[in-house]
């Protein structure tokens, strides 16, 4: 299967644990104020580097959330550094920044300098442990962040508590469940169904009753029998796709298609199915 998106995807989306390492930021004012606040949720180790900077970056070092060195940036500063931001605006000392950090082989931002960057910070929705970052790889962070303001309409408050909760039960699902099949199809009945909703409608000591309830059923380890969805893709537009027929695509184990199914149909099917080309034309069927 060939994916031909892949050939202009520009970025990677990697989430980087940060919390108590160390992270450079040089730079003390208003574009270093986002990424520090950003750095802090994250639990980053941050050291900012900048001869002066506004006020609010004095409070944070008082307070012992930063550690600043009120001085000019030096090459050597980037040495043992898991991330280095640089925030100052200035297009030389940015640059001498970005070439520190790529010549000690460390991930760089530079903050509206994406030719500069190796990495690029996107606009992001929390819902902690739940995290989803938007980019446009620089080209328009206002897009990205008229995005960023769709989505969060569209989740649950407490979507950060369920993904809790189904963590808590992890070990005892893989415990009584021994098919991945079928602790998938287990997780996906719970997420779809009455147990999840209870949990976002803050009815948590309901849901993990029933919760012990469906792991302990006798027949929980069986392997259900499947189904088959007859999924139309119209003219071959994704967005004119149903939602019920999106559903089918990221909910099968197995996926069969033929010659009029285009890359960005298939690009919605789960990455780990499997999928089968039947595609056929005159004298020439490929099963």
């Amino acid at each position: 299967y060939t994916n031909n998106k892949c050939d202009i995807m520009e970025n990677l989306p990697i989430f980087f644990r940060l919390r108590a390492r160390p992270v450079l930021l040089v730079g003390a004012g208003e574009a270093a104020v986002a990424k520090i606040r950003l750095l802090l949720a994250a639990g980053a180790d941050i050291r900012v580097v900048a001869p002066e900077g506004l006020d609010a970056f004095t409070d944070w070092n008082d307070a012992g959330q930063i550690q600043w060195s009120r001085r000019a940036f030096d090459p050597a500063d980037v040495a043992g550094m898991t991330l280095v931001i640089g925030a100052m605006g200035d297009d030389e000392l940015d640059a001498a920044v970005a070439d520190a950090a790529k010549e000690a082989a460390i991930p760089v931002n530079i903050v509206d300098r994406p030719e500069l960057s190796s990495f690029i910070v996107p606009s992001i929705v929390d819902r902690s442990p739940v995290t989803i970052g938007i980019s446009t790889n620089g080209s328009s962070p206002v897009l990205a962040r008229r995005l960023r303001e769709q989505i969060e309409t569209l989740l649950p408050t407490n979507l950060g508590r369920l993904a809790n909760f189904l963590n808590s039960f992890r070990s005892a699902v893989k415990a009584k469940v021994d098919s991945f099949d079928a602790r998938r199809r287990l997780w996906e009945d719970i997420i779809d169904g009455p147990i999840a909703r209870d949990v976002l409608a803050g009815r948590e000591t309901d849901a993990r009753e029933a919760m012990l309830s469906r792991i302990n059923r006798r027949h929980a380890g069986e392997v259900a029998y499947g189904h088959v969805d007859i999924v139309g893709a119209g003219p071959g537009d994704p967005e004119l796709l149903t939602v019920k027929a999106l559903r089918a695509l990221q909910d099968a184990d197995l996926v069969v298609y033929d010659r009029l199914i285009g890359d960005e149909i298939l690009d919605l099917v789960r990455r780990d199915a499997e999928r089968i080309y039947v595609g056929k034309a005159r004298s020439n069927h490929a099963v």
